[in-house]
């Protein structure tokens, strides 16, 4: 087993919020990953903005395909591009946009919204799936062999230091050809706040899954080196601070995955796990 230790990011402290006033809460381990046949989860950036008018629709689909799936499709919703989440006062002053959104933005060249990565793979030439093909693009790649298995062990969030806390184990299950690193996001559920649907402004929105934050930077850290053998099992514990714009942590989740730094599958999503803080 290799080890890994990654420091926490130095990340303003909570502002504002909701302070759940509760010991350190240790959640049940699940399964220890690397037994048995492991397939491919999804994860759906559902890229998207509270002034965007077709961006309700876009989430209904996300969240459909998440009924079919369950815990094999993970939804995160990443607002971005200034025109469509740009607070504009007097109703839509949350900003929900953050650095890795913006990062993503630029990467992929995402101006128009709605529309979605799916495991950020290339579809015709393109990281970009509309929203009428998420379906079809999911469909595509959920449940096949996966190259590396991935579970969030253990988690707990302690309410004094609002710090999140636990350990990440990743298992080789077949060769890679480059270098992958890891990304450790944020998610807070349900979120009330102003929404356009269509021609109207809505004032209670349910947003869901939403970015809060990529704990260990956009672009993650180093995981799994392409000189790793099948079989080897990689440990990375961490521990950061909740990002200052986090209103409920019980809605709280973590969402891990593990991509390809280089090559023909450059930002391609291998694996992802989530776990929510709350069971």
């Amino acid at each position: 087993m290799r080890d890994l230790i990654i420091p926490a990011l130095l990340i303003a402290a909570l502002s504002g919020c909701d302070i759940i006033d509760q010991p350190k809460e240790d959640l049940a381990t699940p399964t220890p990953p690397g037994g048995g046949n492991v397939t491919r989860n999804v994860l759906l950036e559902d890229c998207t903005g509270f002034r965007c008018n077709n961006c309700p629709d876009a989430a209904t689909r996300a969240m459909q395909l998440k009924g079919i799936y369950g815990d094999r499709l993970v939804v995160v919703g990443v607002h971005m591009v200034n025109t469509f989440a740009e607070p504009l006062p007097p109703n839509f002053l949350t900003d929900f946009r953050t650095p890795a959104g913006a990062a993503y933005e630029q990467t992929f060249d995402i101006s128009a919204l709605p529309t979605g990565l799916i495991n950020r793979k290339k579809i015709n030439g393109s990281w970009l799936v509309s929203r009428y093909s998420w379906s079809t693009a999911t469909a595509g790649m959920i449940d096949q062999a996966a190259d590396i298995d991935l579970r969030i062990d253990t988690l707990s969030y302690d309410a004094t230091t609002n710090t999140v806390s636990g350990n990440i184990t990743g298992v080789v299950l077949h060769p890679l050809p480059t270098a992958h690193n890891i990304t450790i996001y944020l998610t807070e559920d349900s979120v009330m706040d102003w929404q356009i649907d269509g021609q109207t402004y809505l004032s209670d929105y349910v947003h869901r899954h939403v970015l809060r934050g990529a704990l260990n930077s956009p672009w993650g850290g180093s995981f799994m080196a392409a000189t790793d053998q099948v079989g080897d099992t990689i440990s990375l514990p961490f521990s950061y601070p909740l990002p200052s714009n986090v209103l409920q942590p019980d809605n709280c989740a973590l969402v891990a995955y593990v991509y390809s730094t280089s090559g023909a599958d450059q930002y391609e999503v291998k694996q992802v796990t989530e776990r929510k803080f709350t069971p």
